[in-house]
């Protein structure tokens, strides 16, 4: 609600963009949407994972409290964190590396093409790397093991399965995407509507500015779809455990009712 919230002042502040003060004004409110962003994102992956490891420890089947949630989010959100943190160190290393190599290529009009050609292909890598990653979280919390050792077993519970992990996750996003562009919706047509009144110098009304907070919250909730390919992550965790090791995923989800 909160990130819906922001994410209206900051529609608010783009369409009106001429005033002077939009520029500083919306350049606060986007840090803030994306500080946000990260957050919510953050939760969502300690929440849901914490959810399925209190499943998962229970021996017969008992309704999961809040309190019992609450108490394993705070023990695995640092965790999280410090594996997100990796991530994005290492993320910020390769985008540098990336770019520099870019640059470097990308002289004249044959460097042009190289680096055109260049950028596909490392692009094409990360996507290899994150699909290659995307267990760590599971491996990370389930296992009980550093970051470290949950990336190399990422790594290694991928391997051969590379192609079958990156259709999953690519399915999954294309539904998630879909999914959400309903809760965009309403956001579109006031979004279209407030810029066309901006055009001729009405400006936004107070009427208008509700409307936008509201289709904003309302956008807001597409990104509790994003637990889906988090669930989606963790079968696909303890299928290819069972694959390589053997580790009775069938008798696991035989158990649940």
């Amino acid at each position: 609600m909160i990130t819906g919230i922001l994410l209206g002042f900051y529609q608010k502040s783009v369409l009106t963009i001429f005033n002077i003060t939009s520029f500083s004004q919306t350049g606060i409110i986007a840090l803030l949407l994306i500080i946000l962003i990260f957050l919510v994102t953050q939760m969502m992956l300690t929440t849901v994972y914490s959810f399925i490891l209190i499943y998962l420890s229970k021996t017969e089947f008992t309704p999961i409290s809040i309190e019992e949630i609450w108490d394993s989010v705070k023990q695995n959100f640092y965790k999280v964190l410090g594996l997100n943190a990796v991530i994005f160190f290492l993320f910020l290393i390769y985008l540098t590396v990336f770019l520099l190599i870019i640059v470097a290529v990308s002289g004249g009009t044959s460097g042009s093409g190289l680096g055109i050609f260049l950028f596909f292909i490392l692009f094409i890598l990360l996507v290899f790397i994150m699909v290659k990653m995307c267990l760590a979280y599971m491996i990370m919390l389930y296992e009980r093991i550093g970051i470290w050792a949950s990336i190399q077993r990422s790594f290694y519970l991928t391997k051969n399965k590379w192609w079958f992990s990156f259709g999953l996750i690519f399915v999954l996003s294309l539904i998630q995407s879909l999914m959400g562009f309903i809760f965009q919706i309403p956001q579109y047509i006031i979004m279209v509507t407030t810029m066309f009144n901006s055009l001729d110098g009405s400006g936004v009304s107070g009427v208008t500015e509700i409307l936008i907070m509201l289709t904003s919250i309302i956008a807001a909730f597409q990104y509790l779809l994003f637990s889906l390919i988090i669930i989606a992550l963790a079968f696909l965790y303890f299928s290819l455990v069972e694959q390589k090791e053997g580790k009775g995923l069938i008798e696991r989800i035989e158990s649940i009712q």
